[in-house]
């Protein structure tokens, strides 16, 4: 309730060393300046600056307990006022208070220049942060384009973006996690759902100054640093959540699928941000390939990513099968048309290459790994892979083909679920994961990373010959739309 206060009782030191009933104007006013309460010690005296205060309009209105609009006068006055420690007045919070609103944001205030101390213990401002959590869960996304996020090109407008919706983003995981039956139990969820507490509280507790970005750019990287292991620590809590509270795996998939979605989200909004930091940096000047803006390349060259996929695709596979067939693995790429020689200078279209090169190489692991073993069984049949690039003004499609016997039909329905995996040990989800095999996510993760700028990726199989898949992407930037979960699915994933 603390930013939404008409006022506060603070201990006044001079002239009559007592307790004063301090009215505040505005909304704005009410809740001055939250942002900077913690530097993260326990009862630190800073310069109070608002947090959920500076998106509101309203004035509040005090509600009676029975639940009729009261006065704005204040609250009765704390019978036990804590202890002044200074020469600046100490903040008293009323014990049990509601505030309602007419209005919800509906655009962002300036701050108060107050800059009053106060006080304020851990505990409390745990409390604040938790009410936060809830405000900035119930808030929808915006959903950006490719092109607004070319637009992010200097690092002022993509901090703006990045400050605008992160924490939007962060709260809505939060309370996904928390909706789960049993996660205080697993010791992976309660890592992932600090990380994402972590996360939430430096956003809100820090003040975005587009002329001085360096403390932005701190919490942004300290943010990347921290969500590198989510993926691995969501799917091994997720398969022991599915083994102990048997959670339907169509339930599972689902969930995931939210909170991934989400993740590439936040994972484009950081990057952008850090990539457009890094080139307007100072020291010598970096090399700036024309056509990149950020983490988005206007002139994205999809058949080159493809042979650099297949590159990484087979070294992963002479790692792990130290034969002549992993060494005689054979990946071509070739255009639609090989004939037509300006073909390859035609396929370029705006994308995010480190999303494509991801995509290109789980499927090309999936291939790579079946066909060795498909080869080890009968050697004396020769087995490729082939990589199709094809293009019209909308969409770019790539097709990996290979002949490794394919996907049998009972187990069709499950590749696109975290908790299988087509390596043949088992055909379960690994719990240690290899750099061929993985952690069971790649393919779904994979269809993820497509469908988040409106694509798409399917498979088609014949079992007993082989298997084809296809990546549909948008060709152009007006039209490749982020997806992302709505608010309500944060809740409402039935999971038992």
């Amino acid at each position: 309730q603390l930013s939404q206060w008409s006022g506060f009782w603070a201990w006044q030191s001079e002239p009559t060393a007592e307790l004063v009933w301090r009215p505040m104007l505005n909304a704005a006013e009410a809740s001055s300046g939250m942002r900077r309460l913690l530097t993260g010690r326990a009862s630190p005296a800073v310069p109070l600056k608002s947090m959920r205060a500076c998106l509101l309009q309203t004035q509040p209105v005090w509600r009676s307990s029975a639940g009729a609009a009261a006065s704005t006068a204040p609250p009765p006055k704390p019978q036990r006022p804590v202890p002044h420690l200074g020469g600046t007045p100490s903040i008293i919070l009323p014990a049990s208070l509601s505030v309602s609103r007419d209005d919800e944001i509906s655009r962002r205030r300036s701050l108060c220049s107050s800059r009053e101390l106060v006080q304020i213990s851990e505990e409390r401002l745990q409390e604040f942060l938790q009410a936060e959590v809830v405000y900035f869960a119930s808030l929808e996304p915006k959903s950006v384009t490719l092109s607004q996020i070319l637009d992010a090109k200097t690092p002022e407008r993509a901090a703006s973006l990045a400050y605008a919706e992160l924490p939007i983003r962060f709260a809505q995981r939060i309370q996904q996690i928390e909706g789960l039956p049993g996660w205080e139990a697993s010791p992976e969820l309660v890592a992932v759902h600090r990380l994402y507490s972590d996360n939430f509280r430096d956003l809100r507790l820090i003040e975005l100054d587009l002329v001085e970005l360096a403390p932005f750019t701190v919490v942004i990287e300290r943010i990347k640093g921290r969500m590198r292991e989510v993926v691995h620590r969501l799917a091994v809590a997720m398969r022991a959540l599915q083994r102990m509270k048997g959670i339907p795996e169509a339930s599972i998939v689902q969930w995931l699928d939210t909170f991934f979605l989400s993740r590439i989200g936040t994972e484009m909004l950081t990057s952008q941000y850090l990539a457009c930091v890094s080139t307007a940096g100072g020291g010598a000047p970096k090399i700036k390939r024309r056509g990149k803006v950020g983490v988005v390349d206007y002139n994205c060259d999809p058949a080159r990513i493809c042979e650099q996929a297949a590159r990484h695709a087979r070294k992963l596979c002479k790692e792990h099968f130290p034969s002549e067939d992993a060494a005689d693995l054979e990946i071509s790429v070739e255009h639609s048309l090989a004939s037509s020689v300006e073909l390859e200078s035609q396929i370029r279209f705006p994308y995010v290459p480190n999303y494509l090169f991801y995509i290109m190489v789980e499927l090309l692991k999936n291939s790579a790994r079946a066909t060795v073993e498909a080869c080890q069984e009968e050697p004396h049949r020769k087995r490729s892979i082939l990589i199709t690039v094809g293009a019209d003004d909308g969409q770019v499609a790539i097709r990996v083909e290979d002949q490794a016997g394919g996907i049998p039909f009972m187990a069709a329905d499950r590749v696109w679920s975290y908790m299988y995996s087509t390596a043949t040990q088992g055909g379960s989800f690994s719990q240690k994961g290899t750099p061929l095999a993985g952690y069971g996510v790649g393919l779904p993760l994979s269809r993820l990373y497509a469908r988040y700028l409106g694509g798409s990726l399917h498979l088609q199989s014949m079992p007993g010959v082989g298997t084809c898949a296809y990546l549909y992407l948008k060709r152009l930037e007006s039209e490749a739309r982020e997806e992302l979960p709505i608010s309500s699915s944060v809740s409402g994933i039935p999971l038992i």
